[in-house]
């Protein structure tokens, strides 16, 4: 959904939020009522501004989820009103909702500042705060709100002292669960820097007042009767109390960010949480910065360009209007990627900023990662070749040597009819032991291979299912170094015998050529589909800082190509 149409649907959900607010003010007003008639404006004013802020955060970040739950606030603030209209269904459905806006301001606070609870802690209070203000408030309609009257429309029987204990335990549940939301957020007021705090002041800072003032002013209010003078000041000042919390919000926003301060401390996890690859920093990046259309490119040098998750260029500066791109840079200035985003949804070029920072970390991290797990996977591929060179020209040299003494022994004029036998028994077992040896030593790395390449040992593997294996293969191509030859293989062996073992594939079609420096790998078959690469053939073109890339409909067949960077 674009901007235009964006403004236009909450518009119209404005419009209709301020209709109801209205018609529900003009039947309170109407309605007998011991306390004065101006409060009569103060729930639908509570919920036009619960609607106003969440349509204000919904249009800035559009992703963030803080918009929407103020707005259901505000929903639920007009249908708890209705309580004051004096019709009988209305004012059951008013009775039914009435603390629910309670919850709702607890859930704010819990959510903030990226709309999603963060921890168990916070989960269990949230969720206990819906309880204690619909399952605990159930008694209340239904046993009490006097012997008739439209507030009895819900009872079943009218039980003055079950109410009264009810609602005794629901403020106390209540105020358990207000207690344990301040502490939660005075918590994360400590977690955040000192010099960053002044940015989440208005939410944290009054969101521990409100929710400690409304257990207190709650009791303070039950403490009272309806004639007494002091009830509808009290009423009025525990719903303004819970009313300034999305204007608090709202400070926090335009005074610089939406949150902005919590939204860029918790981008590092957000990045955490993906796989270390470049979509999980995308995803990251759009979800704290509000930006669905938000483009993050990762800079090639080898392509001397900006690229995406998929490989595509990502144009650096934009080429639309209205796009603006930050770049991301490390430690000695040298370009890491660059972030793209819509200006006319972040106002703040700062914010991005901050945020490219955090993802300079975050990638120089990943390289250094990526370069420790390339050279543990150099090291291991060395140490296979180092132990098939030193079985095939060690041992197996030797044991050939000693089959061929054994065979001279048997053969020559001192050797009786007995020794004959034994150094011909001796000589079959020791060709066995060579053949079981050069089979060993194949599956640890093919003799091929080592000295003959990559191209010569695919020529010779895919040659061992005649009639089955189709080759393009570029056998004067350049080799690749020892690592891409050693990981070549490993997929193109892999792919090959998933294909004809377990996709029930009756033709294979390789391909393996060197151009631009990658060595490009395609493995293409008639098999069942379905496949998806996973565990040692991912894990081994990653390290070496390739691409892998599996097209497998169930049924269709599948298509495996991978390119691997040869360093030139």
């Amino acid at each position: 959904m674009n901007r235009a149409s964006l403004v236009l649907a909450y518009g119209l959900l404005a419009a209709t939020a301020f209709a109801f607010a209205c018609v529900e003010l003009a039947l309170s007003a109407a309605a007998p009522s011991p306390l004065p008639g101006w409060m009569a404006v103060i729930v639908p004013a509570v919920a036009v501004v619960y609607f106003g802020a969440g349509i204000a955060a919904a249009l800035r970040r559009p992703a963030n989820r803080m918009g929407p739950l103020m707005i259901f606030g505000g929903l639920v603030w007009l249908i708890a009103g209705l309580v004051n209209t004096g019709r009988a269904p209305l004012v059951a459905a008013g009775l039914i909702v009435q603390t629910v806006p309670l919850a709702i301001v607890v859930h704010l606070l819990h959510a903030f500042a990226s709309g999603r609870i963060r921890g168990r802690a916070s989960l269990a209070t949230v969720a206990a705060g819906y309880f204690v203000c619909t399952a605990m408030q159930a008694p209340q309609f239904l046993f009490g709100g006097g012997p008739e009257g439209p507030a009895t429309v819900l009872q079943v029987a009218y039980e003055p002292r079950v109410a009264e204990i009810a609602q005794w335990a629901q403020w106390a549940a209540g105020s358990v669960v207000m207690v344990t939301t301040a502490a939660i957020l005075w918590q994360r007021w400590r977690a955040v820097a000192p010099a960053r705090r002044h940015g989440v002041a208005p939410v944290l800072g009054y969101g521990i007042f409100a929710v400690l003032s409304v257990p207190v002013s709650g009791h303070f209010i039950s403490e009272l009767s309806v004639s007494d003078p002091w009830l509808p000041w009290a009423i009025t000042a525990q719903l303004a109390a819970v009313a300034a919390v999305p204007l608090a919000f709202l400070a926090t926003m335009l005074g610089g960010g939406f949150g902005r301060t919590l939204a860029i401390d918790e981008l590092p996890a957000r990045i955490a949480a993906g796989d270390g690859g470049r979509p999980s920093v995308t995803e990251a990046l759009a979800a704290t910065l509000g930006d669905p259309t938000l483009e993050f490119g990762l800079w090639l040098p080898a392509r001397g360009a900006f690229v995406d998750a998929a490989g595509e260029p990502v144009a650096v500066p934009p080429e639309r209007p209205g796009r603006v791109a930050v770049e991301v840079a490390g430690d000695d200035a040298e370009p890491l990627g660059a972030i793209v985003y819509d200006a006319t949804l972040i106002g703040d070029r700062g914010l991005v900023e901050a945020a490219a920072r955090v993802v300079a970390l975050a990638l120089d991290r990943q390289r250094l990662a990526d370069d420790l797990r390339t050279r543990a996977v150099t090291a291991r591929d060395d140490e296979r070749r180092r132990l098939a060179r030193d079985l095939h020209d060690g041992l197996q040299t030797r044991l050939l040597l000693l089959a061929m003494s054994a065979n001279e022994l048997r053969e020559g004029p001192a050797a009786g009819a007995a020794d004959r036998e034994r150094l011909a028994q001796l000589e079959r077992g020791l060709a066995g032991a060579v053949e079981e040896l050069r089979t060993f030593a194949h599956g640890i790395l093919p003799a091929v291979l080592v000295e003959r390449g990559i191209y010569a040992a695919v020529d010779e593997l895919a040659g061992s299912y005649p009639g089955v294996v189709e080759r393009q293969i570029d056998l004067g191509a350049e080799r690749p170094p020892a690592a891409v030859e050693t990981t070549a293989y490993f997929v193109l062996s892999e792919a090959l015998a998933n294909a004809l073992k377990h996709a029930g594939a009756e033709r294979v079609r390789i391909g393996l050529a060197r151009a631009n420096g990658t060595l490009t790998i395609e493995v293409e078959d008639d098999g069942r589909g379905g496949a998806a690469p996973r565990g040692g053939i991912r894990d081994r073109v990653d390290a070496l800082g390739g691409r892998i890339e599996v097209r497998s409909p169930p049924g269709g067949g599948t298509v495996l190509r991978a390119e691997l960077p040869c360093g030139s």
